[in-house]
């Protein structure tokens, strides 16, 4: 949804990959924990 009203608003291709940065930030601590390998 958010994604949808980010293109509706213009928003570039590299203003929406920068706000995934901290989601993905996140979830990449949170995962790492549960990686059989590196």
């Amino acid at each position: 949804r958010e994604f949808k009203e980010q293109i509706i608003a213009g928003k570039t291709e590299e203003e929406i990959r920068r706000s995934w940065e901290p989601g993905l930030t996140n979830y990449k601590k949170m995962r790492k924990k549960y990686l059989l390998y590196k």
